[in-house]
């Protein structure tokens, strides 16, 4: 078993695979380190996760230098740099055709459109589609920057405000837009440019309490508390995690996912289900549940 893996490790293609991932993995692990963090905050998290997308789009643009790295590490290890030829297929051409179907010749080639292309768009699609919610979040919460916030003219204010007053009607009133302003303002008075470009939201919160602003903008520091209590992110049960193979096993298989969660959370909780009267839960579900009517009270 060992002598086959080495065989297969010692191979050009697989020192080439070794260098396409590991900038892309590099280009995450700063991401993934920060969205493990408590303290971290949606707005950073989404600016990391940009940076990590960036780069792995220019990326996409290095596969010389990669080929190149990858020679470089198979010279050094003493592993011929020598990828592995298909026999050349030819496409039948037809009367009505100008040219026949071409081929890729050589094999970089064809290790760059079979292997290199997939693996960089897959990771690009999956980190957008992944993350696009984060995207959407920041985006409506932009207002609230206070780099945003004092390069917006009024106009532009009243509008992106009276779009999160209408997503947030329950939490924000019409007062909302006149606190914007009249901060806006406050901000750029008190502040140099240079220091609004790097405060974040969670700095504007700290000022807005040490300063006792909290009775004068009321509706933008009820904004910035939805902002900065929405998770960064979220985590469902999977039978992969060890512990749920207790509970959905193979004579178990028809459970769904949003049972087997709930069994989960129970389970991981168990310090709290543990004081819970279980007879007395399944008493009052009876009775809600009971479809005959109780004439004798």
């Amino acid at each position: 078993m060992s002598t086959t893996l080495k065989k297969k490790m010692e191979n050009a293609e697989f020192v080439i695979i070794l260098c396409i991932w590991e900038p892309i993995l590099k280009s995450l692990q700063v991401a993934s380190k920060s969205m493990q963090s408590v303290n971290l905050s949606l707005q950073r998290a989404s600016t990391q996760l940009e940076s990590a997308i960036l780069i792995i789009e220019k990326l996409r643009n290095q596969y010389d230098q990669i080929l190149e790295d990858s020679r470089n590490l198979c010279m050094k290890w003493n592993i011929p740099f020598k990828l592995s030829e298909a026999r050349q297929r030819y496409a039948k051409k037809y009367f009505d055709e100008v040219d026949s179907d071409r081929r890729l010749t050589t094999t970089d080639d064809n290790f760059r459109v079979t292997i290199f292309y997939p693996v960089v768009d897959t990771v690009l699609l999956q980190l957008r589609v992944r993350f696009k919610g984060v995207k959407t979040v920041c985006d409506d919460f932009n207002i609230l920057m206070p780099e945003i916030l004092t390069s917006m003219a009024d106009e532009l204010i009243v509008q992106s405000s009276y779009d999160f007053i209408t997503k947030y009607k329950e939490d924000i009133s019409s007062d909302f837009t006149r606190q914007l302003i009249i901060i806006k303002g406050y901000l750029s008075s008190k502040y140099q440019t240079d220091h609004l470009i790097n405060m974040s939201i969670h700095y504007l919160a700290d000022t807005i309490v040490k300063e006792d602003l909290t009775s004068i903008f009321p509706d933008v520091f009820i904004g910035i508390i939805i902002f900065l209590t929405i998770p960064v992110t979220s985590a469902s049960a999977e039978r992969s995690f060890s512990k749920l193979k207790l509970i959905k096993n193979y004579l178990r298989n028809s459970i769904g996912q949003e049972r087997l969660s709930s069994i989960a959370l129970l389970n991981i909780e168990k310090k709290q289900t543990n004081y819970i009267n279980i007879e007395n839960i399944i008493d009052n579900f009876a009775n809600k549940k009971a479809r005959k009517m109780n004439f004798l009270k």
